[in-house]
């Protein structure tokens, strides 16, 4: 070992871990310096979630040992964890939320009168002071946890670490599920935490945040340990070739411009307030995108063309003919819609492949109402070997694969329609970027052959260097429609910001 002053904050010397049939890792070591924002990246099954799980205690290694601040670490629970000052916030938080949020943030530290009585004055002055810490004065110490927005239960989690005065702090995925104003007061409470002297351990998909926050980042791939650098020695393409194992030629597939005849016309859509007078028209064979920030109405236009949110007034025109407002309808009629939230409304965790994949088109494969078993599972083999979903039987349970075979199996359910149009809501967000670079091919793929594509995306550079053009919303209005080989992220922002108000005429 080498000596104290020169030892990393956390290290992590030849690590394993295995599950039947899987190595998940195999003798991973590298070190982590404090008060660093230490990135940890790498493709579902690269082995992160379990090395997670040893360094919180809920996960013991079979072999390999860790060191925190120069002694040995070896946690038997979560408890054990927290009790040496690591924390770990998870996608799932773990809260109560039918309790407050100062009962939250103090759970097993309240403090007491005589008696036993709880001292809600002094709970109230604590859970104060620690929101006060990240810049979250906005939150009552009585609100009810349920009740709060995602990024506010997020700061109720860092504010609990704060409170177990945590060196070590693991966020898993922590933006997963935020929009981009709780993204940036994320991102200004890590960098105070770091600021105060806090170690970070931050697992995201999104090589973005990456850049934007880390000091040094490490490549996990198969269980093995490929690569620890610091971020200004690493670039996005060394990094993705890192984490898949392979060279890159471009981050996106060649796009090639085949646009044709008009497939969709919107006119006149309105709903409530989310959406105001929206007009714009896609064609055969084009990638058309649409960027906004959240609350801009890009998530209800892709509801309200599916037929999943009310209009007020307006027309939507499929191949020239009136598209009728029902999402049975849009299927028949050649429309198909991915939803934003798989988890929660495209996924039927429970099922088996072969059905979450048939639903889309039973009708085509039953007769007098009885499902046909083996064209059933001709249908789900197919796309199976189109999208190359990792299944070890059209039989397993929809829940038990990946995140990226979660969302492919979503699409091959869409595929299996053989749509003229795709709405394609947020399709790469939480999957790593192997599964990414997939989708991406299947976006192009699926436009080169003549279908029309509705991307719905909060990633401009996905947006630009997948469509042919961009619509920008603002306020639930389309504010600028722009050819993406003559616009730039900064551009767009700017619409999306409202700094430009006034767009040219819509399409």
């Amino acid at each position: 070992m080498t000596a104290m002053s020169n030892m990393p904050f956390l290290q992590i010397e030849n690590l394993s871990k295995a599950y039947p049939g899987v190595q998940a890792l195999d003798s991973v070591s590298f070190g982590v310096q404090t008060g660093h924002v230490h990135a940890l990246v790498g493709e579902n099954g690269a082995g992160k979630s379990t090395l997670i799980g040893i360094l919180a205690g809920a996960v013991h290694p079979d072999s390999g040992r860790l060191w925190l601040r120069g002694e040995p670490y070896a946690p038997r629970t979560p408890k054990e964890a927290l009790e040496a000052s690591v924390s770990t916030i998870y996608q799932v938080f773990s809260l109560l939320p039918d309790r407050t949020v100062m009962h939250n943030i103090l759970l097993g530290k309240e403090p007491t009168r005589s008696g036993g009585v709880l001292d809600l004055q002094r709970m109230r002055e604590e859970a104060s002071r620690i929101l006060g810490l990240l810049g979250a004065e906005h939150i009552a110490p009585e609100a009810l946890v349920g009740e709060l927005r995602v990024g506010e239960k997020q700061i109720i989690e860092i504010a609990k670490a704060l409170l177990n005065e945590s060196q070590l702090l693991i966020m898993d995925e922590p933006t997963a599920a935020l929009n981009q104003a709780e993204m940036e007061a994320l991102f200004r409470n890590i960098r105070l935490l770091r600021e105060q002297g806090v170690t970070i351990l931050y697992v995201s998909h999104r090589l973005d945040e990456i850049f934007e926050l880390a000091d040094a980042v490490t490549v996990l791939r198969d269980g093995q340990h490929i690569s620890t650098r610091s971020i200004e020695e690493v670039t996005r393409d060394s990094l993705i070739e890192d984490m898949i194992g392979r060279k890159l030629s471009s981050v996106f597939p060649e796009r090639v411009d085949r646009r044709g005849e008009e497939i969709l016309r919107v006119e006149g859509l309105s709903v409530g307030k989310m959406l105001r007078d929206i007009n714009f028209s896609l064609h055969r064979g084009e990638v058309l995108a649409v960027a906004g920030l959240s609350g801009s109405g890009k998530t209800e236009l892709g509801k309200a063309l599916f037929g999943d949110l009310p209009l007020d007034r307006g027309t939507i025109l499929l191949k020239g003919k009136p598209l009728r407002h029902r999402p049975g309808a849009a299927i028949r009629s050649g429309l198909i819609y991915l939803p934003e939230d798989r988890k929660t409304d495209g996924l039927f965790p429970d099922h088996s492949v072969r059905r979450n994949i048939s639903l889309s088109v039973l009708p085509r494969i039953a007769s007098w109402g009885i499902i046909s078993p083996a064209r059933e599972r001709e249908v789900a083999q197919e796309q199976v070997e189109n999208l190359d979903i990792r299944v070890t039987d059209l039989e397993q349970p929809a829940i038990t694969l990946s995140g990226g075979n979660q969302q492919k199996v979503i699409l091959a359910r869409c595929l299996a329609v053989d749509p003229d149009v795709f709405i394609l809501m947020e399709p790469t967000q939480g999957i790593d970027v192997g599964v990414k670079f997939e989708i991406y091919q299947f976006i192009t793929e699926q436009a080169a052959q003549g279908k029309a594509i509705l991307l719905i995306s909060s990633e401009l550079a996905e947006i630009l260097g997948l469509a042919h053009r961009v619509l920008v919303m603002h306020a639930g209005r389309i504010v600028a429609d722009l050819e993406t080989r003559q616009t730039d992220q900064e551009e767009i922002l700017r619409y999306a910001l409202g700094e430009v108000t006034a767009a040219s005429d819509q399409t």
